[in-house]
């Protein structure tokens, strides 16, 4: 064999082998392929335990070099101290789930990123309003709750007792069910939480409906609890409901209250619609109503909550991969439809039909028609809920008998400063 034909046979031979070892390549790439770790700080409400293992299975799935390292915390309680303890000691988890409110609190502190436009094209407008702050979306809101008072259409039927929209109706509603001995409202006074929830609903209806920055007010002097004749109604509420419940409501948690209002022992409940995850309802469509607690004015509106907020820290290293997920988790309606019917949430992704539908829907889908909403961060943004959980616990020693209610809000007055993130 000549020269020129060895040359020729070995460029053959290594042809081959380049080839077949190119073949390979992407496996051999694969194997090695470093795994990347994103931290995950999720603030969750009792309904959203568990999406995390969802939200894992498809980040597998797109992204099979990623793990995420999940920190699941009490959002009412715990979330607040853990994350602002996490941006002092700069570690800022990569991906952050809270509420829409959080987005708002949060991106001043420079450790929340801006989300890409394109990311949130399929979100309502009224969803990204919640996370906007003068243009730039700081969070992707991912679902919604709706809070009122919902009721048993059955007892309600009984007595041929009508939604009742104003203070007067109320009390005609609640008389005639006691007079016929029906419990009039299922409540848990068990949690400050609750408290701070429900005096919230009353205070979006009778303060910040009117006046959206009644909380700046409120920090500058403007306004206070002690002198407010309305927000005293607001936390006298609370007592009204104590007074038409059961014995033992003060030794009540949720999931007990829950499980009462749903075997029919009360007529109507002010919550919200997390409150319809443990129970049978959603097999009782023709059964359970909603409607605004009625306000001073009689016009309430319906509080909807945007829940759910996925927000990116500014200082990720993993930008692109962060940026998949929260792509995925829009795309995906599969998996938004379970993870709406496992947390009994609506989606506020545009146009989207979820093969979940609640109980509620139809009166929910009535007063969206006829505009006669409220958003709830339009007073979860005044008065953050560090402040409003920590008046609701003095409100609940006031309502055991411990305080006197002149005494809470001269607690609130003098905590004005810890309203709003500084």
């Amino acid at each position: 064999m000549s020269m020129r034909e060895k040359m020729i046979l070995a460029g053959v031979i290594g042809a081959i082998w380049l080839a077949a070892g190119c073949q390979n390549m992407p496996d051999i790439a694969e194997d090695e392929q470093e795994t990347i770790y994103l931290s995950v700080l999720a603030g969750q409400s009792t309904p959203d335990a568990g999406i995390e293992d969802m939200i894992d299975e498809k980040v597998a799935e797109i992204l099979p070099n990623v793990r995420l390292e999940w920190e699941c915390v009490d959002w009412g309680e715990n979330f607040d101290a853990e994350l602002n303890a996490r941006f002092a000691a700069g570690d800022v988890p990569d991906i952050i789930i809270g509420k829409a409110q959080d987005a708002k609190h949060y991106y001043a502190t420079g450790n929340l990123a801006a989300i890409e436009p394109e990311l949130l094209a399929e979100i309502e407008d009224a969803a990204k309003e919640t996370v906007t702050v003068d243009g730039v979306a700081y969070g992707i809101p991912y679902n919604s709750w709706y809070q009122g008072v919902i009721y048993n259409k059955k007892i309600f039927g009984e007595y041929k007792l009508p939604v009742p929209k104003t203070r007067q109706e109320l009390a005609k509603v609640v008389a005639v069910l006691e007079q016929n001995g029906e419990v009039p409202f299922a409540a848990h006074f068990q949690e400050n939480w609750s408290v701070g929830n429900t005096t919230m609903q009353f205070m979006l209806n009778n303060i910040f409906s009117g006046n959206s920055l009644w909380g700046e007010e409120f920090r500058n002097g403007a306004q206070s609890y002690s002198d407010n004749d309305v927000v005293k109604d607001c936390m006298e509420c609370n007592q009204y409901i104590l007074e038409h419940t059961w014995e033992d409501a003060l030794a009540v948690d949720q999931a007990i209250c829950d499980n009462r209002f749903d075997n029919g022992e009360a007529a109507m409940y002010l919550t919200g619609t997390w409150s319809l995850q443990f129970s049978n309802q959603y097999e009782k469509s023709d059964d359970y109503g909603i409607f605004p607690y009625p306000n001073l004015t009689g016009d309430s509106k319906l509080i909807r909550e945007t829940n759910m907020t996925f927000m990116k820290s500014a200082s990720t290293e993993y930008s692109d991969e962060v940026d998949s997920i929260f792509e995925a988790l829009l795309s995906d309606e599969e998996l938004m439809g379970e993870i709406l019917n496992y947390t009994q949430t609506f989606s506020v992704k545009k146009g989207y039909d979820s093969a979940f539908k609640s109980c509620l829907q139809e009166d929910i889908s009535t007063y969206e028609k006829t505009e006669e909403i409220i958003e709830a961060t339009v007073g979860n943004t005044q008065l953050i809920w560090f402040f409003q959980n920590d008046v609701a616990a003095q409100e609940l020693l006031w309502l055991q008998g411990n305080r006197t209610l002149d005494e809470v809000l001269l607690y609130a007055d003098l905590h004005r400063k810890e309203s709003i993130i500084q």
